[in-house]
């Protein structure tokens, strides 16, 4: 290699590296130019004060930060540009979007009173809980299907003993025969089951299926509790008196507490008496209902006569203009005389301070008894005239079928039935919601007859 060779290959190397310098310098520029400026914290440490300047005549003025270009910066002499005043911090920062409103090319002199703006406080994290869950309002039972629950033991045995019967293609009259035992089986009595089973016979006249027995069966039931019926006593302008009678453990007491819930709803302000002063803690029993129910109650102390009480009770609820006035007797064996002999009192003592009454005097049976609740009414009414029967405790028997005895053998209509420990589970009875009932499963299954 030459002199002349190694010369150009000096200066080709030489312009290479200018240019790629030059191309670096370009490099920095544009991104120095795109990108602001960034001033770290340890550049803006405030700088140790200067000595305090000596104390003149002329008054200090306040020297001010100027921002100088860049281009000037450079342009101006050194001298000037160390005669420009340090600025101590001040004592009040500037805020941040005074800060961020300065030129990008901009340089501040002396960094030292550039601000520091103070770091953002996030707010605390809001926790969202998720809406609290609804739950589906409660369905109420219809009145209807609450009284056929009710007469449900009644029901599954008296069915159960027809389908027995009438399974398999039995003769008609092996039919009649076990529809008669199951109507005895279901306390029905022995004369009304015999009357029913006679009218099924004659209203067929012949051989029929086993869905035409049951319908008839049905309609025969309907009509016996049908025509015993009656409209309750009407009472005027004047009180409704109701006179509670009824052997010991029934339900005596409990039964007025819930006729004195539902006479509150249908006829207004109710009166009760608490004529049952015999029987241990009975008042107070009576008093805790009436409480729950919100009426008012008319008492004496224990051991006082049953049929002043009775007088107090009508006597006030005249005085206040009271609808209904219901009077709960003490429990008493029907074979005890002058027990009975006291029920006769009360009425006469009640009849005298107002004309007609007692207008209503119920009997409370309880169904469990079954037949045995005969025998009690009959003795009843010998000693008080009996204008219905309420018969409590009915979804607790399967001898629901004492109702039919009751219509057919004493033709007193049964005015509630008791289905329930709740205040609204004493319905008022209806004959045809009864029998209606009694065979509501076949209703169930397709309408099949009692052999599917």
């Amino acid at each position: 290699m030459n002199t002349v060779e190694l010369i150009i290959l000096v200066a080709s190397a030489f312009v290479s590296g200018a240019a790629l310098t030059a191309l670096g310098v370009l490099i920095e520029f544009s991104v120095r130019k795109r990108a602001p400026t960034r001033v770290t914290r340890a550049q803006i440490e405030p700088a140790p004060p200067p000595a305090p300047p000596e104390v003149t005549a002329t008054p200090e003025i306040e020297p001010q930060t100027r921002l100088v270009p860049p281009a000037a910066a450079a342009a101006a002499p050194p001298s000037e540009v160390a005669s420009l005043p340090q600025v101590s911090p001040a004592p009040e920062v500037a805020s941040p979007p005074e800060a961020a409103a300065l030129p990008e090319e901009a340089t501040a002199v002396p960094l030292e009173a550039v601000p520091v703006a103070p770091e953002p406080l996030l707010p605390p994290p809001v926790t969202v809980s998720p809406p609290p869950e609804v739950l589906p309002a409660p369905v109420a039972t219809p009145p209807l299907a609450r009284f056929r629950l009710g007469l449900r033991r009644t029901r599954e045995g008296f069915l159960s003993r027809l389908r027995s019967v009438m399974r398999g293609g039995a003769p008609i009259e092996e039919i009649y025969d076990g529809l008669e035992e199951a109507l005895i089986s279901a306390d029905v009595g022995v004369d009304a089951s015999t009357r029913l089973v006679a009218a099924v016979r004659g209203r067929l006249k012949g051989a029929s299926t086993p869905d035409a027995i049951r319908e008839a069966l049905k309609g025969e039931i309907s009509t016996t509790l049908s025509a015993v019926e009656r409209e309750p006593a009407d009472s005027g302008d004047a009180p409704l008196v109701v006179m509670l009678v009824g052997v010991n453990g029934v339900g005596k007491t409990t039964t007025v507490a819930k006729l004195a819930a539902q006479f509150k709803a249908e006829r207004g302000s109710v009166l009760v008496a608490a004529a049952d002063t015999f029987r241990a803690a009975a008042i107070e029993q009576l008093e805790v209902w009436c409480q729950r129910v919100e009426v008012d109650l008319i008492k004496q102390k224990p051991g006082s006569d049953p049929a002043a009480v009775a007088f107090d009770a009508v006597k006030a609820a005249r005085a206040r203009g009271a609808a209904t006035v219901l009077i709960d007797t003490a429990g008493r064996l029907q074979t005890k005389v002058n027990l009975m002999e006291e029920l006769k009192k009360i009425a006469r003592v009640v009849g005298r301070e107002l004309p007609g009454a007692p207008h209503e005097t119920w009997l409370v049976l309880d169904a469990t008894t079954g037949q045995n609740a005969l025998s009690q009414a009959k003795l009843f009414a010998d000693a008080v005239p009996l204008t219905g029967v309420v018969l409590a405790k009915l979804d607790s028997t399967a001898k629901g079928g004492v109702i039919i005895a009751i219509a057919d053998r004493l033709k007193l209509p049964v005015r509630f039935v008791g289905i329930g420990e709740g205040l609204d589970d004493l319905r008022p009875f209806d004959g045809r919601e009864f029998a209606e009932a009694l065979f509501t499963e076949e209703a169930t299954q397709g309408g099949s007859s009692y052999a599917a």
